[in-house]
């Protein structure tokens, strides 16, 4: 029988840092670009900055442009860097990895997932429930209330997060006849009312993780997809996306739409996204010029900026959501947007709160997320998806860090956990007991010293 799982695995070229954090960028100015000119050349009247996010482009100063480009590329360098020693390092063990590529363990690694998320996303509609209506609020596109009951601290409504690993794991094992459709279904399920009720991050996130398993499970062969399948791929993925996130947005945003007389479901969405994506442009360009014509300066503290990487769990200040929306002071009035958009790139933000020295401290946290990422994506693929989580983590550089966030380290937390767990009970609890897997695998490599 085949041990391929046991080769080190070959990740496409582009699996790495650089990708994840550069397209998103690209994405952002693109729109914010594609914006500008429609309000200098097209836009006639109406509440454009309801609409765009801002009412005015920022003022491009060609020396903030080369800050931009320079900061952009310390962070790639830095993540690529750190991607680079973690792919260069020792292999995972090869016992280890026999055990985890085994079916049995897949199976119940993803169960545990599943039943953890089940937990979180139970306790957390039992909580809304108590003060709220659910199909109310989603009849009448107000979802954003539900968000709102949350109590966005550490606890068992973190739990919620989950499914995030469990449903690209669960489709995976489907295809893969490991798993049945009805359990697949479950997990899928979870994902989506996770995403009712809080936020589309994890709709995206779980993209990722199950891009990351494809990745991770292509043929050892190295055969290539065809073009034509490949670009199939995309346009589906891109009318699914569009789709689920067009839903999610009318139900949490409709009314806001209708005011500014917007009715079709898909121009909101279409809206929301160009908001979403221009406005961290919007305010990085109006920003970097300051600082570098100087009519905006902020060195920040050495000691206190270490704040801008701590765990959000150890921070105990926490500000909700509310009350974290960001006028045009918060940026020395170096640029003008809408003060609902508060997360408005990794720049723009840690220049902001902690100043240049943030940015000291955000440049290593990429670069050891970037180890991570090398590492993780090693090793067998329902394994391996929690790279997905990392390389999200990239992919957000244009709007927010999120490496430190909670919920991320949660789920690499999950990850571990779950896999010591699956595979003590695949392994067997007796000292001298010889695995049996389901592979021609060598018994050195797979039984216990007595």
């Amino acid at each position: 029988m085949s041990t391929d799982y046991l080769t080190p695995p070959r990740i496409a070229w582009w699996f790495q840092p650089a990708t994840f954090i550069l397209l998103p960028v690209t994405l952002s100015y693109t729109a914010w670009t594609a914006l500008a000119f429609w309000h200098a050349n097209l836009y006639k009247s109406g509440p454009f900055e309801k609409l765009a996010g801002w009412a005015e482009p920022s003022y491009i100063d060609p020396k903030g442009v080369v800050l931009l480009v320079v900061w952009y590329a310390t962070v790639v360098a830095i993540a690529t860097l750190g991607w680079r020693i973690g792919s260069a390092g020792r292999s995972p063990n090869p016992r280890l990895v026999s055990l985890t590529a085994n079916p049995t363990f897949e199976k119940r690694y993803f169960l545990l997932l599943t039943a953890i998320g089940a937990v979180g996303i139970g306790y957390a509609y039992a909580k809304i429930m108590a003060s709220h209506s659910i199909v109310a609020a989603l009849s009448s596109q107000e979802g954003n209330a539900l968000t709102k009951s949350m109590s966005g601290t550490a606890g068992i409504e973190t739990l919620r997060y989950t499914p995030i690993l469990a449903a690209p794991v669960g489709i995976y094992l489907w295809r893969k006849k490991i798993i049945g459709f009805p359990m697949m279904v479950v997990a899928v399920v979870l994902l989506l009312m996770d995403a009712l009720i809080a936020h589309r991050l994890g709709l995206l996130m779980a993209s990722v993780v199950f891009l990351a398993i494809m990745v991770r499970s292509a043929p050892a062969s190295g055969r290539r997809m065809s073009r034509k399948r490949l670009v199939a791929m995309l346009l589906a993925a891109g009318v699914i996306g569009f789709t689920l996130l067009g839903a999610l947005n009318y139900f949490r945003n409709a009314n806001y739409y209708r005011d500014v007389g917007v009715e079709n479901p898909a121009a909101m969405n279409f809206f929301q996204m160009g908001a979403y994506l221009s406005v961290p442009a919007q305010v990085a360009i109006g920003e970097s010029g300051a600082i570098m014509r100087g009519t905006w300066e902020k060195d920040g503290d050495p000691i206190d900026s270490v704040n801008a990487i701590v765990p959000t769990f150890l921070q105990f200040k926490k500000i909700s959501k509310d009350d974290s929306w960001k006028g045009d002071e918060v940026y020395g009035y170096s640029a003008y947007f809408d003060a609902s958009f508060f997360t408005n790139s990794v720049f723009a933000d840690t220049y902001a709160d902690f100043g240049a020295w943030g940015w000291f401290y955000v440049f290593p946290l990429y670069g050891f997320c970037g180890f991570l990422l090398a590492k993780v994506v090693r090793y067998p693929t329902v394994i391996a998806g929690s790279a997905g989580v990392l390389a999200y983590c990239f992919s957000e550089v244009w709007r927010i860090e999120i490496v430190s966030y909670g919920f991320v380290i949660y789920l690499m937390m999950a990850t571990v956990g779950a896999a010591v767990v699956a595979a003590w009970s695949v392994h067997g609890r007796k000292r001298g007991r010889a695995v049996e897997p389901d592979y021609d695998v060598p018994r050195s490599l797979v039984t216990e010293p007595g």
